[in-house]
């Protein structure tokens, strides 16, 4: 096969066509994501007519062509969370740099995990494969005049930490955060506004170990319960502590700075850290709002069924994570701030 070119094309959406696995490309160039998800990105990207235009649809083997060709950088950050957690706070603060990407619960990403892996067209090698490919794909600039990138974190979807080792194949040096929060004030915040995939059936009827006969009569509280409970649990068994670093949402933002940015070990400049500093003190997806820690208002709201379903289903797996930390108390070193400066 002959040399491939895709200098300043990005791979927006794997899609499964002619029994194999294809790219969705489109020419980017260097255009930042700032949005605070990765999709939400890609739509805005695609409302200019340039973007929109100018496509190329390849498969899978292509991209990993590419990827031999030329290498971007490797994530130096992945991040596993439990949902309303804070995790979005902590990619839009480090986006605030333009020699930073971020990759926020990208779809591509999920595709591959989940429905490529589950297809049987690919196997587990290419799936690792693909996630290097993907994400070397976007980490890489075209145009000298870009700022260029010193580092790039992947924030997972929250149903995806059972796929941890996966990733940790795919890179075996990149450090992790998981990121935890009061399972009660989690489980009233879905209960206010439940995202998608706490809607019966949203994930299919084989995920999170909830019983699909009877997913469909469950109520609401329930369900949310046993499916948090299932992203809890996944976070409880796969945390290395010789590779992650625990955080809870009671540390934010201050943990950002102090910990995030040494667990990277980036080196920050003085100008990206004072913007770092000032996103940090606004909320993660409203920007113009300033962000207050709620977990006291969300249990006052939380009714009484909300608060058993939370200690039945949830609250075991997150003692049980923050029990790991208290036993490996100095296995993720942080290096002080002023060693990185």
């Amino acid at each position: 096969m002959g040399t491939v070119n895709f200098s300043g094309w990005r791979p927006i959406r794997f899609y499964i066509a002619q029994g194999q696995v294809m790219v969705d490309w489109a020419r980017l160039l260097d255009a930042p994501l700032r949005e605070p998800f990765f999709q939400h990105g890609i739509q805005n990207q695609l409302r200019h007519p340039f973007h929109l235009a100018f496509r190329r649809q390849t498969p899978l083997h292509d991209l990993l062509a590419w990827h031999e060709q030329s290498p971007g950088l490797d994530p130096s950050l992945v991040i596993f969370h439990v949902s309303r957690c804070g995790s979005t706070l902590i990619t839009q603060t480090l986006a605030e740099s333009p020699h930073h990407l971020q990759l926020s619960e990208p779809g591509p990403v999920d595709f591959l995990v989940r429905q490529a892996l589950a297809s049987g067209l690919i196997d587990e090698a290419q799936v690792v494969r693909a996630l290097r490919a993907w994400t070397s794909a976007w980490a890489q600039r075209c145009d000298s005049a870009s700022p260029p990138l010193q580092t790039m974190s992947l924030k997972q979807d929250a149903w995806n930490t059972d796929k941890a080792a996966l990733f940790a194949k795919a890179w075996p040096d990149a450090p992790w955060v998981f990121l935890t929060r009061e399972p009660l004030a989690v489980l009233v915040s879905q209960m206010r506004e439940r995202a998608f995939f706490m809607v019966q059936g949203a994930l299919g009827h084989n995920f999170g170990g909830v019983n699909p006969a009877e997913m469909h009569a469950m109520s609401a509280e329930q369900y949310c319960a046993q499916m948090l409970g299932s992203i809890y649990a996944a976070m409880a068994q796969q945390f290395d502590p010789t590779r992650a670093l625990l955080l809870d949402y009671a540390q934010l933002p201050d943990a950002i700075e102090t910990q995030v940015l040494p667990h990277m070990r980036w080196q920050v400049s003085q100008e990206d850290r004072e913007r770092m500093r000032e996103r940090a003190t606004r909320h993660g997806k409203q920007p113009h709002e300033v962000f207050e820690p709620d977990t006291q208002t969300k249990h006052s709201m939380a009714s009484d069924l909300l608060q058993s379903l939370t200690a039945q289903w949830i609250a075991p797996h997150y003692e049980r994570l923050h029990a790991q930390r208290r036993s490996h108390p100095a296995a993720v070193t942080i290096q002080s701030e002023e060693a990185l400066q």
